[in-house]
């Protein structure tokens, strides 16, 4: 399956991704989620290995720090209509619970975790 291109999940975020020969891939999300983040773009960086994938996005720009990370690790199957999707759970590690970031995360409340099936655009 060929990855480069653009991508979208069942939230609306989006995906750029180009994947070099070595399986490096480098993008762009830019998610629908957040109050801070929402409508910007972050970059991924990330590698693929055959059918799988990994990637991460650092919620940080030259403008804002969100204190947060997401890793998303996922498998490239045909959805259930037979198209090209990428079945990936993350985990988002965070150190701030509030938008002000006035309140630092507990360990307890540190991470949030869930699964996207991002398709092409």
């Amino acid at each position: 399956m060929d990855l480069d291109g653009s991508w979208v999940n069942q939230n609306g975020s989006t995906l750029r991704l180009a994947v070099a020969s070595d399986g490096t891939i480098t993008g762009e999300f830019r998610t629908r989620k957040g109050l801070a983040a929402a409508g910007r773009s972050y970059e991924i960086v990330g590698r693929r290995n055959d059918g799988l994938i990994a990637f991460h996005v650092d919620w940080q720009d030259l403008e804002v720090n969100l204190h947060a990370m997401v890793s998303f690790t996922g498998r490239l199957l045909a959805d259930e209509d037979g198209h090209d999707a990428i079945h990936t759970v993350w985990v988002l590690a965070r150190e701030f619970e509030d938008q002000a970031q006035m309140h630092p995360t507990e360990a307890w409340n540190a991470f949030l975790t869930n699964a996207d099936i991002w398709r092409r655009v």
